[in-house]
C-alpha cells in the first residue's frame, strides 16, 4: 500500500513540476502569473538545497565528518549543475524570444 501511495504522490508532484515549468515559459500565461510560478519553483529548489546543506552541517556537528563532507560535496555538485542548467535555459529563452521579436518586426 505504501508503494502505491508513493507512486501516486510521485506522479502528482512530477506532473505539477512539469506543468509549472511549462506554464512559466509559456507566453499565453500572463507575466505576473509566470513570475509567481518561477518564484515558487526557485523557492522549492532553494529549500531543497538548504535541507541538503543543513543535513551536512548537522552531520558535521554530530562528528560524522566524512558523511557530512560527502553530502555537502554532493549538494554543491547538484547546486552547480542546477545553476548551469538554469543558465542554459535562460539563454535559450532569450534567443527564442529574440527570434520571435525579429519575426514580428519583419512582418
Amino acid at each position: 500500500m505504501d508503494l502505491l501511495i508513493e507512486f501516486i504522490l510521485g506522479f502528482v508532484f512530477d506532473a505539477a513540476a512539469v506543468g509549472a515549468a511549462s506554464a512559466a515559459g509559456s507566453s499565453r500565461v500572463p507575466k505576473p502569473v509566470r513570475y509567481l510560478i518561477l518564484t515558487l519553483i526557485l523557492l522549492f529548489y532553494e529549500a531543497f538545497f538548504v535541507l541538503i546543506f543543513g543535513l551536512a552541517f548537522l552531520l558535521i556537528i554530530k562528528k560524522y565528518y566524512l558523511l557530512g563532507i560527502i553530502i555537502a560535496a554532493m549538494g554543491a555538485f547538484l547546486l552547480f549543475i542546477s545553476i548551469r542548467k538554469f543558465r542554459r535555459l535562460w539563454i535559450k529563452a532569450k534567443i527564442t524570444s529574440a527570434e520571435g521579436e525579429n519575426k514580428e518586426n519583419i512582418l
